[in-house]
């Protein structure tokens, strides 16, 4: 009987590593597109043989929305699931969508060189103030992923930050959920001796 629990415990750690695995290749295939979402975009659409005429959506905004809904839809539902208050895991969702939209924009990053021979001071400094916010969101949200995914488990959804103080007051003034045990016991009448 112990060893057949030792293997199960063994064939359930090697599914959890392997499904894990799967997940943070996917995880890098979405955020590789993120960081590059223009020329992936026109690449996938030369490679799927479809001209600007005959494409459904010409625009590779579509790729930025798309991983930013993806992203910020995960954190929501993996943050209730770890127990988090509902307010406080849509406040996480609406932050990480911030940042995913930051993180994904379309910013040509793979000429990043050129951007050195911008003669107006003012244009360059700009470019490079968004370059290094897309870098650092990026980044950030790549750690909390492979975090999820390869170390801390929910455990860093859980410690995530939330900068909106209206999820933090919406989840405080929340009544406190009754327990099944207390819903299911009937209200205990009162002593007949008690009433005399």
């Amino acid at each position: 009987c112990g060893d057949f629990r030792k293997h199960l415990v063994t064939t359930k750690n090697n599914n959890s590593i392997l499904w894990n695995g799967l997940a943070v290749l996917l995880w890098i295939g979405i955020f590789f597109a993120g960081l590059f979402p223009e020329p992936i975009f026109f690449k996938l659409r030369q490679l799927g043989g479809v001209t600007m005429h005959q494409a459904f959506i010409n625009s590779h905004w579509f790729i930025t929305f798309s991983c930013t809904g993806f992203l910020a839809w995960f954190v929501t539902q993996r943050s209730r699931e770890a127990g988090v208050d509902s307010h406080l895991a849509l406040g996480k969702g609406i932050q990480v969508a911030v940042l995913s939209l930051v993180a994904f924009l379309p910013v040509p990053i793979e000429i990043l060189p050129g951007y050195f021979f911008i003669l107006g001071r003012f244009y360059y400094f700009l470019i490079m103030a968004v370059i290094t916010a897309k870098m650092l969101c990026w980044l950030y949200l790549l750690q909390v992923v492979l975090n999820y995914h390869l170390f801390a488990g929910a455990d860093v959804l859980k410690d995530m930050p939330l900068l909106f103080p209206s999820a933090r007051k919406q989840a405080s003034a929340a009544p406190p959920a009754m327990s099944e045990d207390a819903s299911d016991t009937p209200p205990t009448p009162a002593n007949d001796e008690e009433k005399e």
